[in-house]
């Protein structure tokens, strides 16, 4: 059950809700879930943001979207040991090694990674295609993304990217 919040959030949230104080009351006895919801999830100071700004900028940011850190680090594990079983030796034969870093860099600063994390893979890939498509010939290209598409999940292409060089580092 959400924590009781005082008679300065129930003000502010009267305000949210366009009713008075008496309203949010009466609705919070009737335990109707708006009650809860606002106070399970929002801050006195996100409702005023909100009542300010029409915006709660904690909802916007990286971290709300967070992966866990030892996720991340079993999968940076999980790719050195497939970089130990030679694929990205079989990738440096479809695609330059110095090419392939390039991309990986390009798509850890580019703001689409951040937004939209679960299609790392499908980033990935179209950038490779990108860049394949104006130097290789179509069956090196279909390697090239059968390759990624075999061995490699969407949240490994997004450790990869955001990672590489501590996967891809000369051990």
């Amino acid at each position: 059950m959400a924590e009781k919040k005082g008679k300065e959030y129930k003000e502010v949230a009267s305000k949210i809700l366009g009713c008075t104080l008496a309203s949010y009351y009466n609705w919070d006895k009737q335990k109707r879930p708006i009650i809860s919801l606002l106070e399970k999830f929002f801050s006195k100071n996100d409702l005023e943001e909100f009542l300010e700004t029409g915006d709660i900028k904690r909802l916007h940011s990286s971290d709300t979207y967070r992966i866990d850190p030892m996720l991340i680090d079993h999968i940076k594990h999980s790719l050195k040991t497939i970089k130990g079983r030679g694929i990205f030796e079989k990738l440096n034969h479809l695609i330059p090694y110095k090419i392939f870093i390039s991309i990986l860099e390009d798509l850890k600063n580019d703001s689409e990674i951040e937004l939209h994390r679960e299609d790392s893979k499908k980033l990935l890939i179209e950038r490779i295609k990108g860049y394949a498509a104006s130097t290789l010939e179509k069956p090196s290209q279909k390697q090239l993304v059968n390759l990624v598409n075999d061995n490699f999940s969407s949240i490994e292409c997004y450790v990869l990217i955001k990672y590489y060089n501590e996967i891809l580092d000369k051990d």
